[in-house]
Order: structure tokens, then sequence, then C-alpha cells
């Protein structure tokens, strides 16, 4: 999930529209749609929503990601001030007075306040006065810690595919496989253009389509799969883009 390429109405609704697909937050589970369709879709993905994930609101603060910062008793506090019950049943719930509730809930709304606050200044400073060049690449959560060996500007990326890559023939090719983590999220990122998101691809069609592009495929397959640009079955037997 990249945080900062959607919308907050499609963080609290739990999907977003990609293309002509309809596409969950949480996992890789999407629903394509044609113009008459879309409707449709959308209803799918709610059904999907509440049956795999609890609904959107439970997904959204219980998902495991490094900005949720949210301690597991926060969870159990916003999971209950999203029923229907009264300060006093949930006081009763945890144990507590119903001040202690009421102040909980201040706090939230003062954290609440902070966070837009700083995402004004966030984009005030960044969305409109960052040269493109300097915006960065996306890297995918499955990296793990992301640090400054990962962070590339578009600037990077574009001196990166032009030092590494030959498209002389009309191909896209590989010439050699970099060393660095940043070359190397620059050429992944890359190479899975060549792929369509969210189609599903058998083990054959990827390494067919890899070995175009570099002769070690089995190498840039593992890459793909362990920095998260791609996910695959259990049995190895389908892939898909999901990055």
């Amino acid at each position: 999930m990249e945080f900062l390429q959607m919308s907050l109405n499609e963080l609290k609704q739990g999907y977003r529209i990609d293309q002509a697909n309809v596409c969950c937050n949480y996992c890789q589970e999407f629903f394509s749609f044609d113009s008459e369709q879309k409707a449709l879709a959308v209803s799918q993905i709610n059904e999907h929503l509440n049956r795999v994930h609890g609904g959107p609101n439970q997904a959204l603060v219980s998902f495991a990601s490094k900005y949720n910062t949210l301690t597991e008793k926060q969870k159990e506090l916003l999971f209950s001030f999203s029923s229907e019950k009264k300060d006093q049943e949930i006081a009763d719930l945890f144990k507590v007075s119903p001040s202690t509730i009421r102040h909980q809930k201040f706090t939230f709304r003062e954290k609440a306040k902070q966070a837009k606050v700083y995402l004004a200044q966030f984009e005030a400073v960044f969305s409109e006065k960052q040269a493109p060049e300097d915006s960065l690449i996306p890297v995918p959560e499955a990296t793990g810690v992301i640090d400054d060996r990962f962070v590339l500007t578009e600037k990077e990326y574009a001196e990166i595919v032009r030092k590494y890559f030959d498209f002389s023939t009309g191909e896209v090719v590989l010439t050699v496989f970099p060393k660095g983590q940043k070359n190397v999220i620059g050429i992944l990122n890359r190479i899975v253009e060549e792929f369509s998101m969210r189609k599903r691809y058998s083990g054959k069609d990827i390494d067919r389509q890899l070995e175009k592009i570099y002769f070690d495929y089995l190498l840039i397959k593992r890459y793909l799969i362990d920095y998260g640009f791609f996910t695959r079955t259990p049995d190895g037997s389908e892939y898909q883009r999901i990055y």
C-alpha cells in the first residue's frame, strides 16, 4: 500500500479504483469492470472487505504496517468507539471510569488535529514546490526498513535506467546486475513495468519474459518476490504484479 498515492477517502473505504479494477488495500484481491459494471465491482469489493477483513473500519485500524503506530489497547478502544456502546458500557468493558474513556476520546481528537496540520504542512512544502525530478520513487513495504539506501529520486532513477539498460534493439535488456540497494530498486522498478498490474502470470510466462531482459532471470525473479513487487501462490505456479 503506497500511502502518498492514495487519498484519505481511499484509505477509509478500504479500496481504490485502478484503471479497470477495484482493488483491496489489504490483500491482492481485485474485481475488474467495464463502463457498465463499476457499481457491481464496488459492491463485490465491499463484500470482500466485510467477509475477509472484518469491514473497512476494522481493517484500517488493525492492518499491519510500520505506519500504523496504534498500540493494541488503542486499537481496542477505537473498535469500541465505532460501536453504539455508551461511555459507561465501554468503561465497564475496560474496567476504568467513564471520565477516563472521555479523556481517551479527547486524546484521539487532539492527535487527529495534529495529523491534519502536519498533512497540510507536508503537502504545502512537497506537493506544490518540489521539482518533478526530486520526487521519490515509491518502494514496496516488503523491502523492510527503508533508509537512505532506498531513497531514489526520479532523476536518479532515470540515470540508473540509462546506465544499466540497453534499448537499442527495441527490447528492454539489463546489461549487468548492479550493486547497491538504490541501484537494485531502480532496475526492479523498470523491469516490473514490463508486466501488467493485477494480471496473473504462470511461472513459465514469468521466466520467459524475464529471460528476455536478463540471462539470470531466476535472480531477477527472486528479487521481485523478495522486494514485494510480485506475489506468488505457495506452489509457485501463479505470479501477480502488486506494485
